[in-house]
């Protein structure tokens, strides 16, 4: 319990990244990881996206920039998206 309090307290946002994408490994962990996550009442289902071709990457980040009424980037510069 003490590590779960120390990782809750010390956890940060993150707003810049690197542009490697991340190892094949890892991302199965974390999409396993997402599907264990709470959901409301335990009815809904996880569906998780993840977005790692670049072209696609970059017009989801113009719409949803057009659509904040915005011109910068939405996702930080993030080589892949991932959405739960």
């Amino acid at each position: 319990m003490a590590d779960t309090l120390t990782i809750l307290k010390t956890r940060r946002s993150c707003r810049a990244y690197k542009p490697e994408h991340i190892e094949e490994e890892k991302l199965k962990a974390i999409l396993e990881a997402g599907t264990y996550a709470a959901t409301g009442m335990g009815e809904q289902s996880p569906i998780i996206l993840v977005v790692r071709n670049q072209e696609v990457r970059n017009k989801l980040a113009k719409l949803n920039a057009a659509a904040m009424g915005m011109d910068i980037d939405p996702f930080y510069g993030a080589p892949e998206l991932g959405k739960r």
